[in-house]
C-alpha cells in the first residue's frame, strides 16, 4: 500500500465516529413529524372546520409511517443508486418541507399529501440511508452504531416537543411549522451534505475479527429471495408488527405526549418543591397518564392530563 492510499484509509478510520455523529443529528433533524403530530391536531381540527372528523386527521400520521417503512426497500435501492449523501440530503430537505407545505394545507386531502406522503418518503429515505450507511461505517461494531443512530430518530423530539408546543400556543400552528419545518431542514441538510461513503472493502483500524464475529450473524448475506424463504424474516416481521402497532396508536391520541409538552409548557411557574407524579389506569372517556401535584402553594394538584 502507498504512502498516500495508507493515509487516506487512516484518515476515513478516524472519521468514522464523526460521521455516525452526522447520522445521528440527521436522524434528530426527522423525527418530529411523526412524535409531534399530536400538538398540531387540534389546531388542523379548527383551521379545516367541524366536517373534518379525528379519525381522517389520525390518518395523516398513519400515511406518513405507512410510506416510511413500507417503501424501505425502494428508498435504500435509491439511496444504493444514487448514493446516501445526496439521497438522504433530500429526504431531510422532505421532511422539513412537508411541514412548511402542510402550514398551507386548506383541507385534509392537501395534508394527506403533505403532511403523509412526502413526510414519509422523506423520513423514510434518511432513516434507511443513515442505518444502511452506519453499518458500513461500523462493520464491527454494527450493533452500536446502529443502536445510536435509531436512538437519534427517538431523541430528536426530546428538545423540540417542547419549544414547538409553546411557539403554537403564542405563534399558532401555521407559523411554528413553517418555521421549524426549515430549521430541521436546514440541520437535516448539513448534516446530510457531511456523510461520506467509506471505501469498497473498507475495515477500520482497530478492526477486530472476534469482536466482529461476535456482532455478525451470518457469514454472508441474503438475497431478497432467500430471504422471503426463511421463516425467521416471518417472525422478525411479525414481532416488529406487533411492537409497532401496540406503541404507535398512544403516539397520535391527543392525550400522548402532546399535551405532556403542552402542559409543561402553560406550566410556565412551578414551585421548586417536590412534585410527586400519580400514575392512574385508563378509563374510557377520560385523558389518562399523569398528575402533576405541587405541594407548599396551597394548589391541591396541577393536572396535565385535565378531565
Amino acid at each position: 500500500m502507498s504512502v498516500s492510499s495508507a493515509s487516506a484509509v487512516h484518515e476515513r478510520t478516524t472519521s468514522r465516529w464523526l460521521q455516525l455523529l452526522f447520522g445521528f443529528i440527521a436522524m434528530m433533524s426527522i423525527s418530529s413529524p411523526q412524535y409531534v403530530w399530536t400538538v398540531f391536531v387540534e389546531p388542523f381540527r379548527q383551521s379545516f372546520g367541524a366536517d373534518t372528523t379525528l379519525a381522517a386527521l389520525q390518518f395523516t400520521p398513519s400515511l406518513l409511517i405507512i410510506l416510511q417503512t413500507f417503501f424501505s426497500p425502494f428508498q435504500a435501492y435509491l439511496v444504493e443508486r444514487f448514493g446516501p449523501r445526496a439521497l438522504i440530503s433530500l429526504g431531510a430537505l422532505m421532511s422539513g418541507l412537508c411541514w412548511v407545505l402542510s402550514s398551507q394545507a386548506t383541507n385534509i386531502y392537501m395534508l394527506y399529501v403533505t403532511y403523509g406522503i412526502i413526510g414519509g418518503f422523506g423520513t423514510g429515505i434518511v432513516y434507511v440511508g443513515i442505518i444502511g450507511l452506519m453499518v458500513r461505517w461500523f462493520p464491527d461494531r454494527r450493533g452500536l452504531a446502529t443502536g445510536v443512530a435509531a436512538a437519534g430518530y427517538g431523541f430528536g423530539a426530546f428538545f423540540t416537543s417542547i419549544p414547538i408546543t409553546g411557539m403554537v400556543a403564542s405563534s399558532g400552528h401555521v407559523r411554528t411549522l413553517v418555521v421549524w419545518g426549515i430549521a430541521q431542514a436546514v440541520v437535516g441538510v448539513i448534516a446530510a451534505l457531511n456523510l461520506r461513503t467509506p471505501p469498497e472493502g473498507y475495515l477500520p483500524a482497530s478492526y477486530d475479527p472476534e469482536i466482529a464475529r461476535t456482532e455478525l450473524q451470518s457469514r454472508r448475506s441474503y438475497t431478497t429471495h432467500e430471504m422471503l424463504g426463511n421463516p425467521i424474516f416471518y417472525l422478525l416481521f411479525v414481532m416488529m408488527t406487533m411492537m409497532s402497532t401496540g406503541g404507535f396508536p398512544n403516539l397520535r391520541r391527543g392525550d400522548g405526549a402532546g399535551l405532556v409538552a403542552d402542559a409543561l409548557a402553560r406550566h410556565q411557574r412551578p414551585h421548586p418543591s417536590v412534585f410527586r407524579l400519580d400514575l392512574r389506569p385508563y378509563r374510557p372517556g377520560e385523558h389518562h397518564g399523569a398528575r402533576l401535584l405541587s405541594r407548599g402553594r396551597g394548589d391541591p394538584g396541577a393536572v396535565l392530563f385535565p378531565r
